[in-house]
């Protein structure tokens, strides 16, 4: 792990507090006075139930980095990047898992501080599946309704605790699927126009071969050639625990779980973006 060095904070400080009216976006020059020697830094960048926190894991112990939130704070708020966390993270090298949606000050950021997102997704209609028992296995956490967990697209209260699982599910296709779309819709315009190079995983590949995947990821990200331990893969399993039936994480889940209205209710949905790809969503 690389010593966190000295960070000069006068730039960061003069470009982004004070009177708001007068406030400016950072500049790559004062990115670089900031962090003058930058370190790579792994942002997994995914959507809930991909496969996001085996990654953020694995990544982080093969290549002795240390996990770090690139957001303010997790839990219910969105996960837009916070500047002063950028300035850490790349001061000294980090992973990050972030549920992030691409936005013109994300996209700005990351290119600014020469990060290249993994953008880590999974079959819509898995995901639907295992974001519902999710949700049912956080529905039972203490404070519930304040907040503290969840994400930003679903507040949970007692009244989402009390659903069956069907009805569960229908809150998902109607609160968290429409996150999901944006973020795909999102990142993929901002690659189709250049203006960012994302690593793009897909949660089925990396569950088929983890090592294939994530030496591909490093070596695009770092330039390096990682020494994965393949008893750390093991240990590190893509799995779920569930108490909405049939949970397993394996492929495939998803349409069997979900009713016939219910994937028309997913692909009404689809059909507002008709330019979209959604294909590695649907495979």
């Amino acid at each position: 792990m690389q010593p966190v060095k000295p960070i000069h904070l006068e730039p960061y400080v003069a470009t982004t507090l004070g009177n708001a009216a007068e406030r400016k976006a950072v500049t790559a020059a004062q990115v670089e006075s900031i962090v003058p020697d930058r370190y790579p830094v792994y942002a997994v960048i995914a959507t809930p139930k991909s496969g996001s926190t085996f990654l953020a894991s694995v990544l982080a112990r093969t290549l002795d980095l240390p996990l770090m939130p690139l957001c303010y704070a997790y839990s219910s708020n969105e996960h837009d990047l916070y500047l002063p966390a950028l300035v850490t993270a790349t001061a000294c090298g980090a992973v990050s898992q972030l549920h992030t949606k691409g936005t013109p000050h994300n996209v700005q950021l990351l290119n600014l501080f020469g990060i290249r997102p993994i953008l880590l997704t999974r079959n819509l209609f898995d995901s639907i599946e295992s974001l519902a028992r999710d949700l049912r296995r956080k529905c039972e956490l203490p404070e519930l309704g304040m907040g503290m967990s969840g994400y930003s697209f679903a507040w949970l209260t007692e009244d989402v605790a009390g659903l069956d699982d069907e009805r569960l599910i229908d809150f998902v296709i109607d609160f968290a699927l429409p996150w999901y779309l944006n973020f795909h819709v999102s990142w993929q315009n901002y690659a189709r126009a250049n203006v960012i190079d994302p690593v793009f995983v897909r949660y089925e590949d990396l569950l088929r071969d983890k090592h294939g995947e994530i030496s591909r990821i490093v070596r695009q990200i770092g330039g390096i050639e990682p020494r994965l331990d393949p008893a750390l893969l093991g240990a590190n399993h893509i799995g779920e625990s569930s108490s909405i039936s049939r949970g397993s994480g394996e492929p495939g889940l998803g349409l069997q779980r979900l009713s016939q209205a219910q994937v028309a209710a997913v692909r009404r949905r689809l059909a507002y973006y008709p330019s979209a790809d959604f294909d590695s969503l649907l495979a």
